[in-house]
């Protein structure tokens, strides 16, 4: 996924944000709506729980590399194609590491996400309460994801700087989390809040494969901000 973290900064970290969530809000919610439907489905469709059913065992089967796997097409692969049907080829010229970096980012990526929904259930158990739900999604957005998107941030400016750290360094210095991190943090709550509202709403068995799709559409979708910012 291409990111413009090095493009000059706006006047408000917030307003790159509302500028993508003004032209993006449209697809936001269609993305969280078919979520919702998917939910509602596997709640009335026997047919559709035993699809689930079966896709979960292939993913306990799968086990971490299923994660690392999926999500590296989701995240990393997919958006390049899109990109290379929108765009033509001249988007993969040059950017044969860039793409491997994504990738190989992504795939981290899926196996984080999975050992987190593993640990909330652990740790808040694995019902379906508004309670425990709740309790996710506020561990989700508000713990996990400020400090995962930190560390996300600061891998791809370590990696736009050609892998320095000497580099790296001085974009750490004091508003940095302000300008950087923030206004890609405002879209991806207005995002993923609900989604993972309905995501905790499923099995735990079926969470992490409700993430999968989700993840390949904010991927998109974030190429097209990234692209646009």
């Amino acid at each position: 996924m291409t990111t413009s973290l090095d493009s000059p900064r706006p006047a408000s970290p917030l307003s790159a944000a509302w500028a993508a969530l003004r032209q993006f809000w449209r697809p936001f919610l269609l993305i969280q709506m078919g979520a919702v439907l998917l939910a509602v489905a596997f709640r009335v469709s026997p047919a559709f729980r035993s699809a689930c059913a079966a896709a979960a065992a292939w993913k306990i089967a799968g086990g971490l590399p299923f994660s690392a796997a999926t999500v590296a097409i989701a995240g990393g692969l997919l958006p390049e194609l899109a990109k290379l049907v929108a765009l033509g080829p001249r988007t993969l010229a040059g950017r044969a590491g860039e793409i491997a970096f994504n990738t190989a980012f992504f795939a981290v990526n899926g196996v984080v996400v999975d050992l987190l929904y593993s640990g909330e259930a652990w740790l808040f158990g694995g019902g379906a309460s508004v309670r425990v739900v709740a309790e996710k999604v506020a561990f989700d957005q508000f713990v996990f994801t400020p400090t995962w998107l930190s560390v996300i941030v600061l891998l791809f400016l370590w990696r736009q700087r050609r892998f320095s750290w000497a580099a790296t360094r001085p974009v750490l210095r004091r508003g940095f989390y302000r300008q950087r991190v923030v206004p890609l943090l405002v879209p991806d709550w207005l995002f993923w809040i609900p989604m993972v509202s309905v995501i905790y709403a499923l099995p735990v068995a079926l969470q992490f494969l409700m993430f999968i799709p989700a993840l390949a559409a904010w991927s998109l979708i974030m190429v097209f901000i990234a692209d646009r910012s």
